[in-house]
């Protein structure tokens, strides 16, 4: 309690000074000796843990501290986004990890949670190991997050244990982080009746919930290489440099877009579990090496991509936008993490543009609001959007695309007997009911009106910001709001769905 190193060193001193006062010959003969003992160990440096009085201190300081934090009352200007990242691994996402620890960084808590499921008695040897593998690899990347795994036997109850249990005391979660499902289409769709049972299980504990989404996706641990990078890594304090080449003349995923055909060099590019060979995609010549004795693995273009835009977080962001798109008042988070993020100085060089939706004839009026509203928060922005039109229908093309998507999704009840179609939406709950389609006609000709809007006015942003659409838990089915997050975020830049738990994080009071 009353410990002071600069006290310490004092005394240190002058007990130096006392022996040599006493009998300086055995002081320098004692001090000789005390050198080259430690000159001696140094220079060994055996694989021992000595033990540190110093390690006993911070432990104790950070439990008074802890215990302190949690009987102080919250106020509003002492929120912090305190964020559990559903990461699996922290190295096979590293777009999430990296955007999220960009605006959580000496600011709020970073858990990166780990749903391991299995119906087998877990290794639990095994996954203390791996917690304290991947721990040391945060810190030697210098995430400052918390690597937190569960044992599940399924992805949801394993999210419930995390929303529940991951923190402690005021240092808990109060943001869920999620990266979008990108293949929703292509696998089993009760794998996405558990990904937005997530999301309104986050609701109902009260978290804000934030979803980032990247074209080219998010998840690397399909890419060959990367095990073994991160074993080099564990082992050098260097960072080894990944160079990638690549042939662009044949596109595997017939995409518009076109990359560069210069080699590209990744630094710290992240590790996996696991080893997959992308069946029926056509294979180009690129390579992915650790160095030069290393073998070599080919990438595809679509690899290629996932591998580059995995990266575009761990630099620094040119003179570019934020935009946010501020549609519903959710207490201000949407507002509050860009600007987090631009006070960051990968981010600083970006400026916040501000998109709200309002009425013709008020345009004016609603930009000098929000305005006014902006300056009482000190938010900087560079330009406030009123969307007049934001209510105009959607184009007819992109409303015909959009009910082909979820055609697959139909229960069509009205063809069949009442008792079979009951039977059918309790074996598969995800399925969109007729009724539900047209209940919710306006709300999906919003969603797709929006994407055309974005498109409009924030295709060449660095970020999007946008407020997270609801559903009603238990009266929209999980294809129908997943096809709401799909048409609202697709061909965009990065993009982050947003929504608070309509507790304020803003306040005009410093």
């Amino acid at each position: 309690k009353y410990y002071n190193m600069w006290v310490s060193l004092a005394g240190a001193v002058l007990c130096c000074g006392v022996m040599f006062v006493i009998n300086w010959a055995a002081a320098l003969l004692t001090n000789v000796i005390v050198m080259a003992l430690y000159i001696y160990v140094s220079h060994k440096k055996p694989d021992v843990n000595w033990g540190s009085s110093t390690q006993a201190l911070t432990y104790q300081q950070a439990l008074t501290h802890t215990l302190h934090l949690s009987g102080v009352e919250d106020h509003i200007k002492n929120f912090r986004p305190q964020c559990l990242v559903m990461t699996g691994y922290p190295n096979s996402r590293p777009a999430l990890l990296d955007l999220v620890h960009s605006f959580t960084k000496n600011v709020g808590l970073m858990i990166c949670g780990h749903v391991r499921t299995g119906y087998r008695k877990p290794n639990f040897k095994d996954l203390a190991i791996d917690q304290t593998r991947y721990q040391r690899w945060l810190m030697k990347n210098e995430t400052k997050a918390f690597y937190t795994p569960v044992f599940a036997e399924d992805l949801r109850q394993g999210s419930l244990y995390l929303l529940q249990a991951a923190g402690l005391g005021r240092l808990r979660p109060n943001t869920l982080v999620l990266g979008f499902k990108n293949d929703w289409r292509d696998g089993d769709m009760m794998n996405v009746e558990t990904y937005i049972n997530m999301i309104h299980d986050a609701f109902d504990f009260q978290y804000g919930t934030v979803i980032l989404r990247l074209q080219e996706g998010l998840d690397v641990s399909h890419i060959q290489g990367q095990d073994d990078l991160l074993s080099s890594q564990e082992k050098s304090s260097g960072v080894k440099d990944v160079i990638v080449s690549i042939d662009t003349s044949k596109d595997s995923d017939g995409e518009s877009s076109k990359l560069s055909s210069k080699a590209t060099s990744l630094q710290s590019s992240p590790a996996v579990q696991k080893d997959d060979d992308d069946d029926g995609k056509a294979t180009t010549q690129p390579l992915l090496k650790k160095d030069k004795k290393s073998p070599t693995v080919s990438l595809n273009v679509t690899d290629q991509r996932l591998l580059e835009a995995s990266q575009q977080f761990q630099q620094k962001q040119g003179k570019g936008t934020v935009d946010v798109w501020w549609l519903f008042d959710d207490g201000g988070l949407t507002l509050l993490i860009p600007y987090l993020l631009t006070n960051k100085k990968r981010w600083k060089d970006c400026k916040i543009r501000v998109f709200i939706g309002g009425k013709i004839n008020r345009i004016d009026h609603d930009r000098r609001a929000m305005a006014t509203l902006l300056s009482k928060f000190r938010i900087d922005f560079s330009d406030i959007t009123v969307l007049g039109d934001i209510n105009t229908k959607p184009k007819k093309e992109h409303v015909v695309a959009f009910e082909e998507m979820v055609e697959p999704y139909r229960l069509k009840e009205d063809n069949m007997e009442l008792e079979a179609a009951e039977r059918l939406k309790n074996s598969e709950p995800w399925r969109i009911t007729d009724n539900e389609l047209e209940l919710y006609r306006a709300k999906t000709s919003r969603q797709i009106r929006l994407n055309e809007l974005l498109k409009e006015h924030s295709s060449t942003a660095n970020l999007i910001v946008i407020s997270l659409p609801l559903a009603r838990k238990g009266a929209v089915s999980s294809a129908l709001y997943m096809a709401w997050l799909e048409v609202l975020s697709k061909d965009l830049p990065p993009i982050l769905l947003v929504r608070g738990n309509h507790q304020s994080v803003l306040t005009f009071y410093s």
